[in-house]
């Protein structure tokens, strides 16, 4: 794989996670400025926000997000790019701090420095490993037994969480739509990667019901990923939906590169080793930032 093939990859990724979260938080912006009454009907809710102009451009930035996605992925490994929504999360941030008036302080810095460090050890490890995967490889390895546990089981997460929140913590219910849609994220990610190794295949004619699947799969994760959002985001907080929303994202389809893709396989024992800790300080990094706005909006709310 070329280096530059890679680096257009990263670039992709790191514009597809910002496009996505300022595109998500000029929704929520646009939402906030409904009436009540608008908020509870969905019919009318959508009608309203069809024609507000904020609304608009965070939609036209979250789709513009997805096909950002696909590139990302066509030229680097899920493990390289999963990382990058941490980058994201600090654009999204940021934004909120200058047109939300969300606080901003030390401890969001750290975070910040952390998720950056982190994304550029690991992107850089990750670009170390320049062996594609090809369909046959992708058909035997994630369609494994190891593959279809990691799936299964976040499908799993997916459908329990929300009846765990709804029935101990009804008050954070809405969080657990972030949750829903996180999940829902993290295996589009999977799924998406998958397609582009079946465009990409310089084998003879792979089964073209397998891409149609792909394609089913990536439009109901769409749909359940959107939809948890946009639910979410009716009362939540948007950096805390986002920071749970990007954790998910994050870690899903990290797995399911290191252990059932074997992406890292190539690498040397202290490469991988250095890779695992560069992406575990980013996701340190996500967990602060997550932490410190739920701090931050609990003591607004009081």
């Amino acid at each position: 794989m070329s280096s530059w093939l890679f680096i257009v990859s990263i670039l992709s990724g790191l514009l597809s996670y910002s496009a996505f979260n300022v595109g998500f938080a000029l929704e929520k912006k646009a939402v906030k400025k409904l009436k009540p009454e608008e908020q509870k009907r969905i019919v009318s809710m959508m009608k309203q926000l069809l024609r507000n102009k904020t609304w608009l451009i965070g939609f036209f930035l979250t789709v513009l997000s997805i096909v950002l996605y696909f590139v990302a992925l066509i030229w680097a490994p899920l493990s390289a790019i999963a990382p990058l929504s941490g980058f994201g999360l600090v654009i999204l941030i940021t934004y909120a701090h200058i047109d939300l008036q969300e606080s901003f302080n030390y401890k969001e810095i750290i975070g910040i420095i952390l998720v950056i460090v982190g994304v550029s050890i690991s992107s850089y490890f990750t670009s170390l490993n320049t062996e594609p995967l090809t369909w046959n490889d992708w058909n035997i390895l994630a369609h494994s037994y190891s593959g279809l546990i990691l799936i299964l089981s976040s499908i799993a997460l997916c459908i329990i969480l929300p009846f765990i929140f709804f029935f101990k913590l009804k008050k954070h219910t809405t969080y657990s739509f972030a949750f829903v849609a996180g999940v829902a994220a993290g295996i589009q990610a999977i799924v998406v990667k998958g397609i582009t190794i079946w465009f990409s295949s310089t084998e003879s004619n792979p089964a073209i019901y397998v891409l149609i699947l792909y394609i089913a799969g990536f439009l109901l994760t769409s749909l359940g990923s959107t939809g948890g959002l946009q639910l979410a985001f009716r009362k939540g907080k948007v950096t805390n939906v986002m920071a749970l929303y990007n954790g998910f994202i994050t870690i899903i389809p990290i797995l399911f590169g290191g252990l059932v893709l074997f992406e890292w396989q190539s690498l040397s024992v202290l490469n991988q080793a250095i890779l695992g800790i560069a992406i575990s300080i980013a996701l340190i990094g996500i967990i602060i930032l997550s932490l410190e706005h739920r701090h931050q909006s609990l003591d607004n709310s009081r």
